[in-house]
């Protein structure tokens, strides 16, 4: 599971002292811990994994914007941050491959508003991890727009 990659890799760089990984697994060790005490006997699925390593990479990327220009070092810090969690993510989806996907999950005759929180809800599980899924809303709309 990728929770416990996650977790012995975080050991591993606490102890060979590689502090840029130890800081950017930390955050999600976190969320791991807080995901499970919250549910009690509940265990992180890949899924909640991936979504924890896009709620870290999305607040790096911020960090990073806000010292943009302001300092350098810490800009670093952040992209490389990025980085190293980007790499426990699995192939991201392309815009087109989502809309396959969204065809795919539309069974429904009309496009009212009900149906694209129905064609949502069967979309999100399958891209979970793999896409941005602020997106998804758009593209639902674009999608039952020109349908």
């Amino acid at each position: 599971m990728l929770k416990d990659q996650i977790r012995a890799d975080f050991m591993n760089a606490r102890k060979t002292g590689d502090t840029a990984k130890k800081n950017a697994l930390e955050a999600v060790v976190a969320y791991i811990i807080a995901k499970e005490k919250t549910e009690a006997g509940h265990v992180v699925t890949d899924a909640e994994m991936y979504e924890g390593i896009a709620k870290e990479i999305k607040v790096q990327n911020e960090v990073r914007e806000m010292w943009s220009g302001k300092n350098a070092e810490k800009e670093a810090e952040a992209a490389g941050k990025v980085a190293i969690l980007t790499a426990y993510m699995p192939k991201q989806l392309t815009e087109e491959e989502v809309l396959a996907i969204i065809k795919e999950a539309d069974v429904y005759a009309d496009a009212s508003p009900k149906t694209k929180g129905m064609i949502i809800k069967a979309v999100m599980p399958k891209i979970a991890g793999q896409f941005d899924k602020s997106k998804v809303n758009g593209l639902v709309e674009g999608y039952l727009a020109t349908k």
